[in-house]
């Protein structure tokens, strides 16, 4: 993936990388590796493009299971295991279940540009925003509030896509619970029914019941108060959104949050498709904090 954290939607964009690495830190500081295993893995790491604790696990100088364990206790490091009760949670949570590979560190690149981005000018939610369904919106939202999450911030991830919810599934959630429609149909922007911490430092807003108008409960005053109180009791906030050329839901929740993230996948999104919404979000007065390309 890459980020342009300017304003055009550049297909070269270039990630910024998101400095020193815990898990590398926490392998290190473990102090179970001798110099020459540390040379090895550096070695097998440049060679096959890995991160260094990908490289470290897969020539069997460090086991899975007992760095996932270390890092959850040491840092409160939000990362998810193959039993127990993580199973509920899908596998597509690239950055809980393999915070080791390529595609999360991707995300805490992204995480990290964002930081020194928008988040140091005081925006802190971000509507992701896809031209098109298929270009990864939900996969890219939820692993993007569970990186910040991994990086102590209190975060708040909201399914605003109204017509196809998926959010809720991801992360195991019974599909009968309470959620968005209910909050701003009840009139309950103050106490919605948020899952809090479903895994450390991330809570859950779901979708809810189907809603016979999504727009029209996306354009209420319920909604900008929800979202106004979300922006000031969490440290950041992620809404998921319909693709943006389907409907106009997307650009209401847009322009609600204030900030947008533009999401396009290589080989599938138009550049033409990404300057239409690109135009479109800022006729809403929306900023657009950064551009995305997928290579999936």
């Amino acid at each position: 993936m890459t980020l342009n954290t300017n304003r055009q939607p550049e297909a070269d964009a270039v990630a910024v990388h998101s400095g020193v690495d815990p898990i590398e830190q926490q392998i290190l500081a473990a102090g179970n590796l001798s110099d020459a295993q540390v040379e090895a893995i550096r070695g097998f790491q440049r060679r096959k493009g890995l991160t260094f604790g990908e490289a470290a696990i897969t020539l069997g100088l460090v086991r899975r299971d007992s760095l996932f364990l270390a890092l959850s206790k040491r840092y409160n490091y939000p990362v998810l295991t193959f039993g127990g009760d993580e199973a509920r949670f899908s596998r597509e949570l690239v950055v809980g279940f393999q915070p080791f590979s390529a595609g999360a560190e991707a995300f805490r690149s992204i995480r990290s540009a964002l930081a020194t981005g928008a988040l140091s000018q005081g925006k802190n939610a971000f509507a992701v925003i896809g031209p098109n369904a298929g270009v990864g919106a939900t996969y890219f939202a939820a692993n993007l509030a569970l990186s910040f999450a991994q990086m102590a911030v209190p975060t708040l991830l909201v399914d605003a896509n109204l017509r196809k919810p998926r959010l809720g599934s991801l992360f195991g959630v019974d599909p009968k619970t309470e959620g968005l429609v209910e909050a701003l149909t009840r009139s309950d922007a103050h106490a919605p029914p948020v899952a809090v911490d479903i895994v450390p430092g991330l809570s859950l807003l779901v979708a809810g019941a189907t809603a016979p108008h999504p727009q029209e409960l996306l354009s209420s005053k319920e909604f900008l108060n929800l979202s106004q109180n979300a922006q000031r009791n969490y440290g950041v906030v992620i809404y998921d959104t319909p693709a943006a050329l389907d409907s106009a839901d997307a650009y209401v929740v847009a322009s609600r949050v204030g900030s947008a993230i533009l999401l396009g996948r290589r080989n599938r999104t138009k550049v033409a498709d990404v300057k239409t919404v690109s135009q479109a979000l800022e006729s809403f007065q929306c900023e657009i904090a950064g551009t995305v390309f997928a290579r999936f």
